[in-house]
């Protein structure tokens, strides 16, 4: 009993300096940021820190540093949550010891390890499904938000904007977090230290977007080359509007389908009741 109350105080005070770190975070370094702004330097990969080492070989997790940029959180970020949700699997099990011994109940021992092990392992995947789950919902926004950024660079290229002013200037209209993100990824040739549509092939790269990496693409085929863009950009905007329709369509009919089901369970369960008074008179005589 000692030993387990042990246990439990050190687990608890695992999770509050935790708690601590995150309310109260380190300021962030200026070296790093610093270096993001000089020329060439987004298109440097940058090596995995310590705490990116100790996740992969202590706690053998994979830092999915796509979907944090998308996000817009960074690896100690994910990696605190992850340190959370395993100081979690060892508090849970902890306390539930406690509570039994505490009440003189005793569990078979197959049953306390396995829901031990089963409430470790889905509490340590939490984060991960729910990452991937706001990534995804994040690169839709993204890509609605890129037909809407197309209409806006081809109303610039038509008024006479050359390619990079058309692609900064559409960026700076929109004011949700996506043109956000457009804009401060364009910032640096804005400051001329780099392309317009060379900095949009590294958002497209950091954040896993292609569609990006297509208007990326388009773009730096009027800047380098002075090809006509105009129509390209129209059509390439009405594509991904028919895109977005045929998916959201497929997924409209998937849910009409899956309706079915419970409306024809409703459906039996009401034939029943209506037949379960005949049927108990003649089975009771």
């Amino acid at each position: 009993m000692i030993a387990l109350v042990l246990l439990c105080g050190a687990t608890a005070g695992l999770g509050v300096s935790l708690a601590i770190a995150t309310l109260f975070p380190a300021p962030p370094a200026l070296a790093p940021a610093m270096e993001r702004l000089r020329p060439g330097a987004n298109r440097i990969e940058a090596q995995p820190d310590w705490r990116a080492r100790l996740a992969r070989t202590v706690v053998g997790a994979r830092v999915p540093k796509t979907n944090l940029a998308l996000l817009g959180k960074t690896t100690d970020d994910y990696l605190l949550r992850k340190a959370t949700m395993l100081a979690i699997a060892l508090v849970g099990p902890a306390v539930l010891w406690a509570w039994c011994g505490l009440l003189g109940v005793t569990l078979p021992w197959m049953i306390s390890l396995g829901s031990c092990v089963a409430f470790a392992v889905a509490v340590f995947l939490a984060p991960d499904a729910a990452l991937r789950g706001q990534a995804a919902d994040a690169r839709k926004a993204f890509r609605q938000a890129i037909v809407a950024y197309l209409d806006l660079v081809a109303l610039a290229r038509a008024a006479g904007s050359g390619p990079a002013d058309a692609l900064e200037t559409a960026a700076r209209v929109g004011d949700g977090w996506t043109f956000r993100r457009m804009a401060v990824a364009l910032d640096p040739a804005r400051r001329s230290t780099g392309s317009a549509w060379d900095e949009l092939a590294r958002l497209s790269d950091e954040i896993d977007v292609p569609e990006l990496a297509d208007l990326a693409s388009i773009a730096g085929l009027a800047g380098t080359r002075g090809a006509g863009i105009l129509d390209t950009l129209m059509a390439k905007a009405q594509s991904l509007r028919e895109v977005a329709l045929s998916t959201e369509v497929a997924k409209a009919k998937s849910h009409t389908e899956t309706m079915t089901v419970p409306m024809a369970l409703s459906v039996i369960g009401f034939l029943m009741l209506l037949g379960y008074p005949a049927f108990a008179r003649m089975a009771g005589g």
